[in-house]
């Protein structure tokens, strides 16, 4: 797909004109704003983690986020990253499961606040909301997203496949770890304040996401509204949910070239923006790449509060 894209009429030609106008302080903003947006995932990370009585610096969720992209950029596979950080930290606090309910609550707060940034711009300008690829889109993900966390937090689903399935032993042994995930999740059911600051983390990526996409679109010259930025970029992360292909290879590239039309571009125009981010998303990956190279066996390594995880414990005894 990227390959068709970059023969597609005269794009080629038009994407090296582009690109000769980058400088190098242009990659260094993109790579500072990158970082600020990673940092900020590490911070709402680091809510649930610390709900948990669980210590973690933050350079060290920073170094275990950086290996993530790298996984996810160079492993075949749009879950390798966050199936990467939750093993490495799973195994430095002795919990597979709380690791997962912590990346898992990481993710699904983010896509929660993503729709409805989405919802939000573009009902402030309805001309991109009267779009069909936009509104579809929108309400496509949204019906898909609450399908796949209330599926994940069936206990009723567990419970009835147990009763069909559990002579099976293999799972029955999956559906008892199945159970542990869903108590640590949901052991933050009853915290309403803390989910309320992991979404304004969120909503605070958000925006920095949109502030990205715009400040790549001016690298190259190219200077939409920002409010169509903030409809359409929601789309594009929205979108690229979806494994079309290994790290999404071209179908991110088309997205910005598909979608940033409706903010004025031309399609080569859209093409180097998504091109320009993935060069610095890459970057950043090889970052991960040279942390990983010096990851050791961090099992135990970490300070924790076992008067908090006794808390917990007994929370999840009674069903919390």
């Amino acid at each position: 797909m990227l390959g068709v894209l970059l023969f597609w009429g005269d794009n080629l030609e038009q994407l090296m004109a582009l690109a000769s106008s980058i400088g190098w302080m242009d990659v260094l903003v993109l790579c500072l704003i990158s970082l600020v947006l990673n940092w900020i995932s590490c911070l709402k990370w680091d809510l649930f983690l610390k709900e948990r009585g669980f210590r973690i610096s933050q350079l060290r969720l920073l170094g275990l986020y950086y290996i993530g992209k790298f996984f996810s950029n160079f492993v075949p596979t749009t879950i390798g990253g966050d199936l990467t950080r939750t093993f490495l930290l799973g195994r430095q606090i002795n919990s597979q499961s709380q690791s997962f309910a912590s990346v898992f609550l990481e993710r699904v707060t983010g896509f929660a606040a993503l729709m409805i940034v989405a919802v939000v711009f573009a009902a402030i300008n309805p001309k991109l909301l009267g779009e069909p690829k936009i509104t579809i889109s929108i309400s496509l993900f949204s019906m898909g997203f609450l399908g796949v966390v209330a599926l994940v937090l069936s206990q009723s689903l567990v419970n009835h496949l147990a009763a069909m399935l559990g002579h099976v032993v293999f799972v029955s042994a999956l559906l008892d770890k199945v159970r542990k995930v869903q108590r640590d999740i949901l052991f933050f059911k009853g915290r309403p304040v803390l989910l309320c600051k992991a979404m304004a983390y969120s909503f605070t990526f958000h925006l920095f996401a949109c502030v990205n996409v715009y400040a790549a679109c001016m690298v190259i010259g190219f200077y939409p509204s920002f409010l169509d930025i903030a409809v359409i970029t929601p789309i594009i992360l929205l979108l690229n949910v979806l494994p079309v292909s290994p790290n999404n290879i071209g179908w991110w590239e088309w997205t910005f070239s598909f979608l940033l039309v409706e903010a004025g571009s031309g399609p080569a125009e859209g093409l180097a923006v998504g091109l320009i981010l993935r060069f610095i998303t890459l970057l950043s990956s090889l970052a991960g790449g040279v942390v990983f190279l010096f990851e050791r066996d961090r099992k135990g390594d970490m300070a924790h509060d076992q008067r908090t995880t006794n808390a917990a414990q007994s929370d999840m005894r009674k069903g919390v």
